[in-house]
């Protein structure tokens, strides 16, 4: 009985510690915004994968195609280069789905970033919903600060609010 007893203790403290090991889990975000413009509209601005002028901290893109895999490399105004693939595009559902191909600390403290755009017709107005997945940008164990689960998320969630306000500018708010 002591014996099986000191085995049970080892198997849960293995059990304890392989837990304590497991790296960080997949965040989310979501937020969203009503418009006031119609779900073709904004599908208009926001739906095409070489043009991002709609977002003012863009200053240049530089995209090989419009299809599922294509590549984009959009300079911004502080002169960072964000490198994005089309992970999905369909414009019958006013969907685009892209992520970054490699992490940008400089960009967002946040590694395996992915964004996931869409618009519904609320009543004639345009629901932009955004839904990025992310892990933070500290891989391992015990992360600083400014790199652990809160920060990567309040960075993922600011950037967010940028596409949310230049959409707003844009467009102005359904009220």
């Amino acid at each position: 009985m002591k014996k099986l007893m000191i085995a049970i203790s080892a198997c849960l403290a293995l059990l304890a510690g392989m837990a304590q090991a497991h790296g960080p889990s997949r965040l989310k975000s979501e937020q969203s915004v009503l418009l006031n413009a119609s779900p073709e509209e904004v599908w208009a601005v926001i739906g095409s994968f070489s043009d991002m002028t709609w977002l003012p901290s863009v200053t240049s893109i530089t995209a090989t195609g419009a299809e599922k895999g294509a590549t984009r490399v959009r300079v911004l105004d502080n002169g960072v280069s964000i490198n994005e693939e089309l992970l999905k595009i369909d414009p019958a559902k006013f969907a685009i789905s892209t992520r970054l191909t490699e992490d940008n600390l400089d960009y967002i403290k946040a590694t395996n970033y992915a964004l996931h755009i869409t618009i519904k017709d609320e009543g004639g107005k345009a629901r932009v919903e955004l839904k990025s997945a992310f892990y933070r940008a500290f891989p391992q164990n015990d992360p600083p600060a400014d790199l652990n689960d809160d920060a990567s998320t309040a960075a993922v969630e600011a950037l967010g609010q940028q596409m949310v306000d230049a959409l707003l500018v844009r467009f102005g708010a359904a009220g």
